[in-house]
């Protein structure tokens, strides 16, 4: 009988205790990305999404998004605040970031196909080493990209600064006007789990068909447009030259103490693009022979029965885009006159 009440107390115990216990949830860090799953060739791109934490939106977090292009080439790569900057202090900052001439004196005027000097002090707020991994990311004034290129892939000791100091030259045919850039601190790219120490730093500079001298101003700012837990960044494909095929886009974010990383695939198209040299097989380009073959196919049907003029590679749209709909119509001339005279690569 003793074994028993002893048997039957600590049921009763553990039955109290499984009544009283609240199961803990683990806080899910949530980083929604969107963009569109096609787009033409030298489209405006919108990449843009939102940070909650258990479904409370994060306002003071960052998000690192990197663009490669079929080639497995970084065309972009930019660090996005949602709403406000985290709080201080950052292990890594970001202290300075400027266009300067060859003397290294800031400078923000520059004539195309002239050089142009990018510089990037940085500050170990920690106490410890740390890698850091600063990519420039240039971005035209007609937002199509540059190019981005690693400026720092090193270690600073804790409490020690960086300065360093990279030339490019820009094309002869690179748009007149405010073209941007980006220099972003990371732990590593984000393809790899890389995420950003500090916010991104911005600068702005004039590409001028003469010399307009130097200037003081060196900071602009980056361009976001930043809601509550949202981010949003746009570019374009260059129309003429740009590369066809599935982009990858990456967007990491740590916020303290949880990693979070998502993807998205994005191809790029050109609509139109539906015979070459030889009769039927796309070359990449839209010319005259895409444009007459549709308009020899114009008003003409599937059937039943087929219109004499019917072909069926001259249907390449209808109300829902790139949808083909079973007839040659407005639709299919426009979209193919609206990208006349692109042309792209494969990878």
């Amino acid at each position: 009988m003793k074994i028993a009440r002893i048997i039957l107390c600590t049921l009763f115990t553990w039955i109290m205790a499984l009544s009283l216990f609240r199961p803990v949830v683990a806080e899910s860090l949530v980083l929604a990305l969107a963009t569109a799953e096609r787009a033409d060739l030298g489209e405006q791109i919108i990449i843009s999404g939102n940070l909650t934490l258990d479904g409370t939106p994060v306002t003071d977090g960052l998000v690192t998004i990197q663009v490669q292009d079929p080639r497995a080439n970084n065309i972009v790569v930019r660090t996005l605040n949602t709403g406000t900057d985290p709080p201080r202090p950052w292990i890594i900052e970001i202290l300075e970031f400027y266009t300067c001439g060859l003397s290294g004196q800031v400078q923000t005027s520059f004539p195309i196909g002239s050089v142009v000097g990018f510089t990037v002090k940085l500050i170990n707020n920690a106490s410890s080493t740390h890698t850091v991994v600063v990519p420039v990311y240039i971005q035209y004034a007609d937002s199509r990209p540059f190019m981005s290129f690693i400026i720092y892939n090193s270690t600073i000791d804790g409490g020690k600064t960086a300065n360093v100091t990279a030339f490019i030259q820009m094309p002869d045919n690179a748009p007149i006007g405010t073209t941007h850039a980006y220099a972003s601190a990371l732990t590593g790219y984000p393809s790899d789990d890389g995420y950003a120490y500090s916010p991104e730093k911005a600068t702005a500079f004039e590409i001028t068909t003469l010399a307009l001298g130097a200037s003081n101003q060196s900071q602009a700012e980056s361009g976001l447009a930043a809601s509550g837990s949202s981010f949003s960044m746009i570019f374009k494909t260059n129309p003429r030259g740009g590369v066809l095929g599935n982009y990858t886009i990456y967007a990491t974010s740590w916020y303290y103490p949880r990693f979070i990383s998502t993807q998205k695939t994005l191809n790029i198209v050109l609509t139109g693009d539906i015979t070459g040299p030889q009769s039927g097989v796309p070359d990449g380009k839209v010319d005259a022979r895409d444009v007459s073959r549709v308009a020899r196919a114009f008003g003409s049907r599937a059937g039943p029965p087929p219109s004499p003029n019917w072909d069926p590679i001259c249907d390449i749209t209808g109300p829902a885009p790139w949808v083909p709909d079973g007839k040659v119509d407005a639709r299919d001339v426009a979209g193919c006159a609206r990208n006349f005279g692109k042309y792209g690569t494969l990878p």
